[in-house]
């Protein structure tokens, strides 16, 4: 399988407040996808362009030009009392059920996007364990609660506007609750620009302020490439995605060198009053970095685990040619110490003439730049009730046509646009605590995906 590459650019302009990440993906031609894809007529083109090694990123670049242009290996600095202390795994598995795949073909599926609620500016859309109020990230500073998810009295969880930075792809980026709901963390990067990761108490239905406690400060040497995502895994640690730190084909040389922060999924251990642990079996836990566990990422804005196998899904957005979508199977590991391999590798193939790293992961899919498409949306397995025939069905689509596709879990039919209107300005998707899931548009919709 061919694929490649992470999230692209996605700004959110500080004079427009909101406006959420515009990835400059100006890549070349066509798409590339699994080819065992079905549907063909409305799968993504299985086609593999001549490699182009232009420069397509002077966009991007250019947004970004007020950002220190400091290429320095940036660290985790931890900034709570304790130090960072190895702990345990836990043998938390996931949900035991049996997998059905059903038959009907994904573009014969009928669909439709009932909008729930209009925002400012939402990035990302999470559920509350033992909850059925929706709680929605607003890029400039604010959670939203949609009781019982719905608009009708939704009021504020917490509101950090005027103390994130929002230029660029910046802003509050990322939010998950902890297995027992009684803890909010949030992802954000600070008026200086850098990534900050802190919880916060829940006092009832409102995050206490006053509670915060700033675990791990990331330096960021640019604006962009800020990742955000953060999630709890079946393992009970803290997942929390992290770009290159910015700027065109990763000048910091961070996806492949697991020393630094940046290009990594970090893993740490949260169940403890104040500070963090280091989980035992973390790939790197006696480096310079032992929060790292998945490194050779460019930029992965959504990522997701099946809530059935534990399986986690990566979004990474493309540079010059490739989106891509990542499979890190439970069974083998999680993705434990893999490498993804930005910036070597874009897809299967060499970026810019790189040696390709040994044992490196490869996307499971991967689509090009072809119609207007330019940057990835990570999403989840639907694992709802509501839309049987979509069940098992991995769910992402792309930032700038608004497409969503559907590829099931064991491969059968893969990346498929599925029979939903455009979302303008794709930003995220979210999934309930039933399994039902919602696309997010960055122009303002929050839209609940329901069967036509």
């Amino acid at each position: 399988m061919s694929t490649s590459e992470l999230f692209r650019s996605r700004s959110l302009r500080s004079l427009a407040g909101l406006l959420f990440l515009l990835l400059a993906a100006c890549g070349v031609d066509d798409t590339v996808v699994d080819p065992s894809a079905q549907d063909a007529s409305d799968a993504l083109t299985p086609v593999l362009p001549a490699p182009d090694v232009s420069d397509t990123e002077a966009t991007e670049d250019a947004s970004t030009s007020a950002a220190s242009s400091d290429t320095t290996t940036s660290s985790v600095t931890t900034t709570t009392a304790a130090t960072p202390t190895t702990t345990t795994p836990t043998t938390t598995a996931p949900t035991t059920m049996a997998i059905t795949i059903p038959d009907t073909p994904l573009a014969q599926i009928g669909l439709e996007l009932d909008l729930i609620a209009t925002l400012s500016g939402p990035v990302g859309l999470v559920s509350r364990p033992g909850s059925a109020d929706l709680f929605v990230i607003e890029q400039q500073g604010r959670i939203v609660r949609l009781p019982g998810g719905e608009a009708d009295g939704a009021d504020t969880t917490l509101d950090i506007r005027g103390t994130v930075s929002l230029g660029n792809e910046q802003g509050l980026l990322g939010m998950a609750f902890s297995p027992d709901g009684d803890t909010l963390y949030i992802n954000y990067t600070d008026g200086s620009g850098d990534t900050q990761v802190a919880r916060l108490a829940m006092n009832g239905t409102v995050a206490n302020a006053a509670s915060q406690e700033v675990l791990l400060t990331v330096g960021q040497p640019q604006g962009n490439h800020n990742g955000g995502w953060l999630g709890f895994g079946p393992d009970g640690y803290l997942y929390i995605g992290m770009g290159d730190g910015g700027g065109q084909g990763d000048p910091g040389e961070h996806g492949q060198n697991p020393d630094t922060a940046l290009g990594s999924i970090l893993r740490i251990d949260v169940a403890m009053d104040t500070g963090y642990g280091i989980p035992s079996d973390n790939p790197f836990v006696d480096g310079q970095t032992p929060e790292v566990f998945i490194w050779g990422v460019r930029n992965a804005w959504r990522n997701g685990f099946d809530r059935v196998t534990g399986d986690l899904w990566v979004g990474d957005v493309g540079q010059d040619r490739f989106e891509e979508i990542t499979v890190l199977r439970a069974a083998d590991g999680g993705g434990n110490g893999a490498n993804l391999g930005w910036n070597a590798v874009e897809g299967d193939e060499s970026f810019r003439g790189a040696a390709i790293p040994d044992g490196h992961v490869g996307p499971a899919v991967a689509y090009g730049h072809s119609g207007g498409r330019c940057s990835v949306t990570g999403g989840d397995v639907y694992r709802g009730d509501s839309i049987a025939a979509l069940h098992g069905t991995y769910l992402f689509g792309d930032f700038c046509t608004g497409e969503i596709f559907g590829y099931r879990v064991d491969g059968s039919s893969a990346d498929v646009r599925l029979d939903l209107p455009a979302v303008d300005r794709l930003s995220s998707f979210g999934i309930d605590n039933d399994g039902e899931m919602y696309a997010i548009s960055g122009s303002g919709g929050v839209y609940r995906i329901v069967a036509g």
